[in-house]
Parts: C-alpha cells; sequence; structure tokens
C-alpha cells in the first residue's frame, strides 16, 4: 500500500504595530553612600540621607529629554516599599512617599532623600506613579502617569534587632500600642543589640508558638545571669508545636541562633508569621531567662500622654510585650463571662477583687492547658503573692485587654 503526502502551504499574514515609544525606565545612579557595603560588611542602621543621580530613559535607552516630570520616591527594604504606594484609583488618599523629585529634560543630578531607618537589603525605588490634586490628598486622575521606574543599586545596612521590631515610632502616639514599625515587613533576626554578651533565649513554649527575648549576659560567654530591657522581647508564631531546623521541638531556657518571618499585628499583638528558626543546641541554661518585670498598678494602667521618665501608663505593657510581667499581692476578681468563653480569670493588681466586670485596671490570666490542676473557682477573694506570666495585649480602639500566660505552676505563688 502506498502513502501519498500531502503538502499544505500557508500564506501568512504579518500585522505591524507602532513601536514602543516614550519613558520607558528611570536610571538611579547611587553618589552617596559611595560605599554602599555588601551581604557580608554592612552598614549600620538610618536614618541616613543619600544623594542620587536621577536619569529618564527612552525606548531606545537615549535620555528622554521630553521627560519633565514629578517621580515618587520610596524604599524597598525587607521585602516592601516603604510607605506603601497608592494603587491608582480615585476612590483611594494618596499615600505620601519619601521624597517627590522632579526631573528637567530628562535628569534630575545630586539629589538627596533622607530615609527613615532602614534595615537589610535596601534600594531607593522611584517611579513615575499616580499623582495627588495640587494641595490635595486624592489622587489626580487626569494625571496620566508613564509607570516608568527605576531602583538604585544595593545598600547593605544591618539586619534588624528584636527592639527594632517592637519599640514604636513614637511612645505617646496613637498607635504606639497597635503598630510595629516593621509592620509588614519579612525579617531575620540573627544577632543581639547587646554584642557579644548578648543572646537569644526562648521565654515560653506554647501550642502554637514561642515567645524569645533578647538578653544581655555578665560576658561573651553568654554566662548568666542575663537581663533584658524595654521592647526586647517578640512572639513568634509558628501555628503548630514550635521547632528548630531539624524538627526538635523548643524549649524554654534554650538559646537560638536565629529566627525569619513576616511581621504583622493581630489586634495589637506583633506576631512573627510563617516562622523558621535555627538553633545550634537545644541545651537549657538556667538563669539565662529575663528576670519578670513587676507591674505597678499606679501607673501602669494610666493614658500614654505622659512625659515622665521612666514613663507612666499603659506604654509599659507595650514595653514589655512578649516578655515576662509579674503582679504581687494582687486579688482574683470572681468569674465571669470572660472566664466561661476564653477561660480567663482576673487579678485586680490593685488588691481591689470583687465583681471587676466593669474594671479595665485588672490583668486577665490563662493557665488553662498548662497548669490543669488549678481550679481558678477555688482561688475567687483570695490575694496571691506573687503571678508571673507572658504578657499580651488585645488592643481594638480605645479598648484595652492585658493578658498574662503562666507557663507552669512554678509562675504561681498562691499562698
Amino acid at each position: 500500500m502506498k502513502r501519498a503526502m500531502v503538502v499544505l502551504a500557508f500564506a501568512g499574514c504579518v500585522e505591524h504595530r507602532t513601536g514602543i515609544t516614550g519613558t520607558q525606565s528611570i536610571g538611579v545612579e547611587l553618589i552617596d553612600p559611595a560605599d554602599p557595603g555588601d551581604v557580608g560588611r554592612r552598614l549600620p542602621a538610618g536614618p541616613h540621607t543619600i544623594t542620587v543621580n536621577l536619569t529618564a530613559f527612552d525606548a531606545e535607552h537615549n535620555v528622554d529629554a521630553g521627560f519633565d516630570r514629578d517621580v515618587q520616591v520610596y524604599a524597598h527594604f525587607l521585602g516592601t516599599l516603604t510607605p506603601t504606594p497608592t494603587l491608582d484609583t480615585p476612590t483611594q488618599t494618596y499615600s505620601r512617599p519619601l521624597a517627590t523629585l522632579h526631573l528637567t529634560a530628562g535628569r534630575a543630578m545630586n539629589q538627596t532623600v533622607t530615609l527613615p531607618p532602614v534595615f537589610g537589603q535596601t534600594a531607593l525605588w522611584v517611579e513615575d506613579g499616580p499623582q495627588p490634586i495640587k494641595g490635595g490628598t486624592t489622587i489626580d486622575t487626569s494625571y496620566q502617569p508613564t509607570f516608568a521606574t527605576g531602583a538604585s543599586p544595593t545598600i547593605w545596612y544591618r539586619d534588624p534587632f528584636i527592639a527594632d521590631i517592637q519599640t514604636p515610632l513614637d511612645e505617646k502616639g496613637l498607635n504606639a500600642l497597635t503598630d510595629s514599625p516593621l509592620q509588614n515587613k519579612q525579617i531575620s533576626v540573627d544577632s543581639s543589640r547587646y554584642g557579644d554578651a548578648g543572646r537569644l533565649v526562648v521565654t515560653s513554649v506554647f501550642s502554637q508558638g514561642y515567645t524569645v527575648s533578647d538578653v544581655k549576659c555578665s560576658d561573651a560567654s553568654g554566662a548568666p545571669p542575663c537581663s533584658a530591657s524595654a521592647y526586647d522581647h517578640v512572639e513568634v508564631f509558628s501555628f503548630s508545636a514550635p521547632t528548630d531546623q531539624t524538627g526538635r521541638l523548643l524549649k524554654e531556657g534554650q538559646l537560638i541562633d536565629s529566627f525569619v518571618g513576616g511581621i504583622s499585628e493581630f489586634n495589637g499583638l506583633t506576631e512573627i508569621g510563617f516562622p523558621g528558626t535555627i538553633a545550634s543546641s537545644d541545651e537549657v541554661v538556667p538563669g539565662r531567662e529575663p528576670t519578670p518585670v513587676k507591674l505597678d498598678p499606679a501607673t501602669w494602667f494610666g493614658p500614654l500622654t505622659t512625659t515622665d521618665n521612666p514613663p507612666r501608663g499603659m506604654i509599659n505593657f507595650e514595653r514589655n510585650e512578649a516578655g515576662p510581667i509579674e503582679i504581687d499581692m494582687g486579688k482574683v476578681c470572681m468569674l465571669d463571662g470572660d472566664y466561661t468563653t476564653f477561660k480567663q480569670w482576673k487579678l485586680d493588681p490593685s488588691g481591689g477583687g470583687g465583681d471587676c466586670s466593669g474594671n479595665r485596671n485588672v490583668i486577665n490570666v490563662i493557665t488553662a492547658g498548662v497548669i490543669n490542676d488549678l481550679d481558678p473557682a477555688t482561688l475567687v477573694g483570695k490575694t496571691l503573692p506573687r503571678v508571673v506570666g507572658i504578657v499580651r495585649p488585645v488592643e481594638i480602639g480605645s479598648f484595652n485587654v492585658w493578658i498574662i500566660f503562666p507557663r507552669s505552676a512554678a509562675d504561681l505563688t498562691l499562698q
């Protein structure tokens, strides 16, 4: 049987379109710092003022002399832009960039930009994006941006410490209790702000995470005792029992080498989510955990607006968030709906006790799941000599609740 071969010839049609024109990119030349560092040789943290030259380029990578526009400048570090740019929609409020620079005939030379405190691998990001209405805060829909962008060479700053994650930009600001200055960033913490004497120590381990403190020990060997200061604690939320890189369960009191993850706020609690933890050893050395900070009921429940040094008011809870605090001679309140719903029993640090349902100057305590043989109903009306726990906030607007989580029966002195 013979096979016939059929060859079909197709005539093709070619569509020719107009080539790309207009501004395509913005070159960013780093002038100062002349030495941007490198991954193994970091520059100190900011704020910093840097100097750049900007050049608009067309489709042929020639200087676009017709580009006479403002451009917005942001810092790209730890995975996101700062501040967060506004999308091109008329319903959104314009988000002011770090700086607005003007290019004339396609160039802007020796432009200075002040960066906020930045960490890690950092670049200056420049774009011709949406513009605000002159003198206003909403986007000007009549402006047609080119969306040309550019980025500077990488500048290598040091990685953040725990205190950089936790310390608010303004302790008296409205968001001092609710926002991390590095919110939504991807962070890596691998060192202590106390240098050779510093260590990262696990201070509690729970079913869905752990807390870690940056402590200063007595010498470079990490010998105890070790102490922590304000904003040296953070919560790492692991979704399940926390482990290190080898799958070993973390232990309270052990050291870790580093942790990574994304920063988010959960009702005022700064959390490191989707984490990874590196630990060289699971050895536990007594005395490395920081001494709990004693709550002063006369000062801790005041407003944020005080100027005392050390500060008074609720900022003390934020200063010790995710760290151990101690309440001495507090009286156990009557159990209420919070215990029925959330297993939270209340402790009045001022010693008043009684019906505390309308009293905001109390500490909620959760022992369920950790100290299972403790029945809070047997403690109602009693004054407890000492109660220690890891403090976490629930902060929604003006609604503030402070919760502590004892780690074991050793954290409670009942008589």
